[in-house]
């Protein structure tokens, strides 16, 4: 069983840069979301850019620090026939984030049967906050702490989930394959009813006439 990466790694191959890639008033929130996002990709999905377009590796939609205290991510995986969101939004008074996950359809708009949702206390997990800039400057390391409980967390109560309860496409053949098996062992069930029919028509033909030649032969003598 392959060993996931650490976040610290996973947030350089994002974010080369390093904190210093980030806004300053709001970089410990940032710090967070793209550590989520992260684990999005490290559970499997692959983020995508503003048109749609996959891209590289961790790397993050250009967007996505563009917004106040909120930050967005788009995404696809093999096998799924949907796109899914991931956002995270920050409170700035109460340093809570909220964290929404959802499967969407073809306009973008969330699937109300695949939202997946938690919250998470920035200073649990980006103990420098906004300061990260001076405590940390160009390194990840270090910059998320708690990381075993915050992997875990994010699996259980968002990737899995997503996952678990997303429409997948159908494999190559699958459908239409089963369709034609279903369709051919209906025709053969309905052949051999109609064997069995006409196998019970002609034995009670030949009963009949048995009967009808025994009884003509008993009148006779």
């Amino acid at each position: 069983m392959e060993h996931p990466e650490p976040l610290a790694e996973l947030l350089a191959q994002a974010l080369p840069q390093g904190p210093g890639g980030l806004r300053g008033k709001q970089a410990g929130g940032a710090a967070l979301a793209l550590a989520l996002h992260c684990l999005m990709v490290q559970d499997g999905f692959r983020p995508l850019d503003n048109s749609g377009r996959p891209l590289r590796s961790a790397s993050p939609p250009a967007a996505w620090n563009a917004a106040d205290l909120v930050w967005s991510f788009s995404y696809d995986r093999p096998g799924a026939l949907r796109q899914f969101k991931l956002q995270c939004a920050l409170q700035a008074a109460t340093r809570r984030m909220f964290v929404h996950a959802c499967e969407v359809d073809g306009s973008g708009e969330p699937l109300q049967d695949n939202i997946q949702i938690m919250g998470l206390q920035l200073d649990n997990y980006v103990p420098a906050g906004d300061d990260l800039h001076r405590r940390h400057g160009g390194s990840w390391e270090g910059v998320v702490a708690a990381e075993h409980t915050l992997v875990q967390m994010f699996s259980e109560f968002i990737a899995r989930p997503l996952w678990r309860n997303a429409e997948k496409a159908p494999q190559d053949g699958a459908a239409g394959g089963g369709s034609w098996w279903l369709l051919g062992l209906r025709q053969e069930r309905r052949r051999a009813a109609l064997a069995v029919a006409l196998g019970a028509t002609a034995v009670a033909a030949g009963v009949l006439l048995w009967r009808h030649r025994r009884t003509a032969a008993a009148a006779l003598h």
